[in-house]
């Protein structure tokens, strides 16, 4: 890696630390100030490891996706450790982001109900963590199927969850993450030679 490429990534790291770090501590003043309850030392260090899953894949998404874009334009191939970087990416990325959805799920069993209706809310609400799940079984090994279906995923979510300032949450935790994991499909279809096929015999 040349000095200037070495240079730029720490300072977007840099910066996109210090970014993960501002949102969590404004998601976290925003919690407080919404119920004061929040400000017990156990929800806030609970909440932290789980408002860290979106946030770690927003930002780091976006180093990926931000060195990669740096060397892909500079004419010459994508050094392989920055190439693997960028193929599973996308693929523990999305891995990430099902398993977020999924925790929400888990408020059914708060409910008072019968066995049977706290599993069938459950898996009603589990639709969309089992709807990205077969999106990214079909992507696995076809990164063009990833950035299509993930894109529509995310414009979906974003038209329906985001309306106003108020659903700014919503932007920054579940359709960017998922905008983002799109590009890194993206950038793995078209920014990554195919390797040729290994000589036998």
């Amino acid at each position: 890696m040349s000095p200037q490429n070495s240079h730029f990534n720490r300072n977007l790291s840099i910066v996109l630390i210090a970014l993960y770090l501002l949102t969590l501590v404004a998601f976290s003043f925003a919690n407080w100030a919404a119920d004061p309850d929040f400000s017990q030392w156990w929800m806030i260090l609970l909440n932290i490891p789980i408002l860290s899953i979106p946030l770690i894949l927003l930002f780091g998404s976006f180093y990926v996706l931000a060195a990669g874009w740096r060397e892909h334009v500079s004419g010459e191939p994508i050094r392989p450790r920055l190439a693997k970087t960028i193929h599973w990416a996308p693929r523990m990325a999305a891995v990430l982001i099902i398993l977020f959805l999924g925790l929400f799920s888990l408020d059914v069993f708060e409910m008072e109900a019968s066995p049977l209706e706290l599993l069938g809310g459950f898996l009603i609400h589990n639709i969309p963590s089992f709807a990205l799940l077969a999106v990214l079984l079909a992507a696995w090994k076809r990164p063009a199927v990833g950035f299509v279906a993930f894109l529509a995923a995310g414009v979906l979510f974003t038209l329906m969850f985001v309306h106003s300032l108020e659903a700014l949450p919503n932007l920054l935790l579940f359709s960017l993450p998922i905008l983002l994991i799109a590009a890194l499909f993206y950038a793995d279809w078209k920014w990554l030679k195919p390797q040729p096929p290994a000589l036998t015999g």
